[in-house]
């Protein structure tokens, strides 16, 4: 049995581009409308990644569409051929009728449904503001605690949000007073937050160098786990397409270590 809520796929694709303001930052991917399916939406399935594991449950829960954070159209990452493993995904969608949606940065930077700003809630930062340039526009967010914590509590906090032990590089404040957040990948803003004297720092993945650099600078390097800070994104966008126009949305949790 459908909801009641139906929204044109164009309708609904202008609308999430309007909100998430996606023309607003040079991305490496087509964001909105990546396959179109169905004219009409009723029935969402959201995700984190999309996959040919996911493209065949939301067959399966007969969806209409699909909305995810990572699509299958990147800019200069492979050649623009249907071949293999994209040919597979790409089957799949237009044998089911299926349309993909993908908000890569917009989805990261949002200042309310974002990821970065839906991790710093859960957290309980205040006086958010954006943080994290990237091509001079800001993708993450900093924020403050309204009293300091101890350091080894935010770990915690870190862990118990994203469901998984983050790794830690840590620096030397006991205190915590202040934090630094862009999901995903973004090993480099770690130093924006050094330079803006910032108490700790949470991305998705660390890399090599952060070890020595995180003792030497003093600021904790929290990396919590890729898949796992940009969850919160697509399940608020979802909440909120549930909210606005009664659609039916389902987040399926496809968990990924990295």
């Amino acid at each position: 049995m459908r909801y009641h809520g139906l929204m044109n796929l164009m309708q609904l694709v202008a609308e999430l581009d309007e909100v998430l303001d996606a023309d607003a930052v040079k991305d490496s991917c087509p964001n909105g409308l990546q396959v179109e399916g169905r004219p009409d939406v009723s029935r969402l399935i959201t995700a984190v990644s999309a996959s040919r594991a996911l493209f065949t449950r939301a067959a399966d829960r007969d969806a209409d569409a699909i909305l995810v954070h990572h699509g299958i159209l990147w800019n200069g990452r492979e050649a623009p051929r249907l071949v293999g493993s994209l040919r597979e995904r790409v089957r799949l969608l237009v044998e089911h009728r299926l349309s993909l949606i993908a908000y890569h940065l917009p989805l990261d930077r949002h200042p309310e449904l974002g990821n970065a700003a839906q991790l710093a809630n859960r957290l309980g930062l205040v006086e958010l503001e954006p943080f994290g340039d990237f091509d001079g526009v800001s993708v993450g967010v900093c924020g403050v605690f309204a009293e300091p914590v101890e350091a080894d509590e935010l770990f915690v906090a870190v862990a118990d949000a994203c469901g998984r032990e983050p790794q830690v590089f840590e620096g030397d404040r006991r205190l915590v007073s202040s934090v630094g957040i862009v999901t995903g990948a973004a090993q480099r803003a770690y130093r924006e937050a050094v330079a803006a004297g910032l108490d700790a720092f949470i991305t998705g993945e660390p890399t090599e160098w952060v070890l020595h650099q995180a003792a030497e600078d003093g600021v904790h390097f929290i990396a919590a786990g890729h898949y796992a800070t940009e969850r919160f994104g697509v399940l608020a966008l979802g909440r909120w397409l549930e909210q606005q126009h009664g659609l039916e949305v389902e987040f399926v949790d496809l968990p990924n270590p990295v």
